[in-house]
């Protein structure tokens, strides 16, 4: 059986979704600028200073006013091998494996399609991150992102149940068990059967029962936490480990059992959430200079991780030396390119941020539900940039 696109995209979009997660919660506040030269390198910098320097991957762009993405690959703009060679491993998985999408250069855009994208490259490559940058004249460049620190931590029931629920409501999703059963698979987490072909997932701090309806879609789970009863025998035979173990291996435990529900059409969440999202602000012309931007956004920014983007304008640095070309009629972009670096000095407006579709989105781990609610409201703007919705 050949694989589709779609097959890509189940099988990356939960595991994408925890360490997009995982990875906001490391640039919260955090302003960005990146280089395209040699040694390419996209940087974050805290408030306070603290730096987080990861290596980027350009895999493409996205025009909403050509109602175009193009492939890195493509390489108008002449970057170095070390800033397109991974969209390059992306077209040759996507020529084996006869993806169309893959290996075309460029594509007719819809409101899915560079997230997608961007999920079937996650899974030819194996890198698991990726950050949406504004890049002139509103164009989107999507990259995938490379650091040790954004490798995840050990599986927890919450974090897992989250990227669970918020996957869902990013794109479509056509084979929910499929995806849960390739997810499960890389993060290592231990599964039991239940009835009426129901799924147990057990990790350190509690388990998750999920049902499924007749085609295959997450109708219901169940979180249950600390880790006890039937689900700590199971846990303990498959792993070795038993829950006294478990339980001092820090992974946290909580004592609250809780229900939650999926729609069974993800399409319909998707669309009730991006109702309550802000609009999108159309973008230009294809560039492949991102600008610097501000990682943070206001309060009262709507939650959901697949709703519309805004992709707001910015100058290019003054010391801009070299235009990036339009990707279609070779007429110079409003962005300038200096050196091959991306270094523009003027950040992105919280006015016109990217909006996010699932509530739980928009906060990463906290130690306490206190904390977390009360930071919930700062990061939700980071969030609908990094889910690039």
């Amino acid at each position: 059986m050949s694989t589709t696109l779609q097959d890509l995209v189940n099988r990356a979009v939960f595991l994408s979704t925890e360490t997009q997660t995982h990875f906001g919660g490391l640039i919260a506040d955090a302003a960005w600028e990146v280089d395209f030269t040699a040694d390419p390198h996209l940087t974050f910098t805290a408030e306070d200073d603290a730096v987080l320097r990861t290596r980027p991957h350009l895999l493409g762009s996205e025009s909403s006013s050509q109602g175009t993405w193009l492939w890195g690959w493509e390489n108008i703009n002449e970057f170095p091998e070390a800033v397109v060679g991974l969209s390059h491993e992306v077209r040759k998985f996507g020529a084996a494996s006869d993806i169309d999408e893959l290996v075309s250069p460029e594509l007719k855009l819809d409101d899915e399609l560079a997230l997608r994208l961007t999920l079937a490259a996650k899974e030819a490559t194996g890198k698991w991150a990726h950050y949406p940058a504004a890049a002139g004249a509103g164009t989107t460049v999507w990259l995938l992102v490379d650091a040790p620190e954004l490798t995840l931590p050990e599986p927890t029931v919450k974090a897992s149940v989250r990227a669970l629920m918020q996957g869902l409501t990013q794109t479509t999703v056509d084979d929910h068990r499929a995806a849960l059963e390739a997810y499960v698979a890389k993060r290592g987490i231990p599964t039991a059967p239940l009835p009426e072909n129901g799924l147990r997932l057990l990790f350190a701090d509690g388990s998750a029962d999920l049902s499924f309806d007749e085609v295959s879609r997450i109708s219901n789970c169940e979180v249950h936490a600390p880790l006890e009863g039937e689900a700590a025998e199971q846990f303990s035979r498959i792993t070795g480990i038993t829950v006294a173990d478990a339980s001092s291996s820090g992974a946290p435990a909580t004592d609250a059992t809780a229900a939650t529900s999926t729609t069974a059409d993800s399409t319909t969440a998707r669309k009730e959430s991006a109702a309550a999202a802000s609009g999108r602000t159309p973008a230009s012309e294809h560039t492949a200079s991102p600008e610097t931007g501000r990682s943070a956004d206001t309060a009262d920014e709507a939650v959901a991780p697949a709703a519309e983007t805004s992709r707001p304008d910015a100058s290019p640095a003054a010391s801009s030396e070299a235009t990036a070309e339009d990707h279609s009629d070779g007429t110079p972009a409003e962005a300038a390119v200096p050196s091959g670096a991306a270094t523009p000095d003027t950040g992105v407006s919280s006015e016109s941020p990217r909006t996010v579709d699932d509530e739980s989105a928009a906060s990463a781990e906290p130690a306490a539900e206190e904390t977390e609610a009360a930071e919930e409201p700062k990061k939700k703007g980071l969030f609908s940039r990094l889910f690039g919705r």
